[in-house]
């Protein structure tokens, strides 16, 4: 019986810690809450000017399409496509950072933009 008031115990404490891990990436911004996946816009309108800000480099993003397969054994198309064209296309990515200093006892927040959109929020050090 002893044995089960343990797992008992354990099981809640395990689901608290599930949850902080899954809200990791958010931020309060006065009465707001900005999170992964909100335009630099929004997060400019509900928590000001950022303490500092700077561009960090680029991210390349690269889409590869083979539109050309073309299956002999299928019904035959009107206008059959050519076998193995692959297109490709490549496009760079700004990634911004942007630093909030929320307060004395606060963790200072370093926001980082891939284009225009939050990916991810980083915890730096007491305030």
């Amino acid at each position: 019986m002893r044995g089960l008031s343990r797992v008992v115990l354990i099981f809640p404490l395990a689901l608290v810690l599930v949850t902080v891990a899954a809200v990791a990436d958010s931020m309060r911004c006065g009465s707001y809450i900005v999170s992964d996946g909100d335009s630099q816009s929004r997060v400019l309108d509900l928590c000001g000017e950022p303490r500092r800000a700077w561009q960090d480099g680029f991210i390349e993003q690269v889409v590869r399409r083979n539109d050309g397969y073309y299956d002999p054994s299928a019904t035959p198309q009107p206008y059959p496509r050519l076998s193995g064209q692959e297109t490709e296309t490549r496009r760079l990515i700004p990634v911004y950072k942007w630093e909030y200093n929320l307060g004395r006892g606060t963790f200072l927040k370093t926001l980082v933009f891939q284009g225009d959109i939050l990916a991810r929020i980083i915890d730096g050090p007491r305030q």
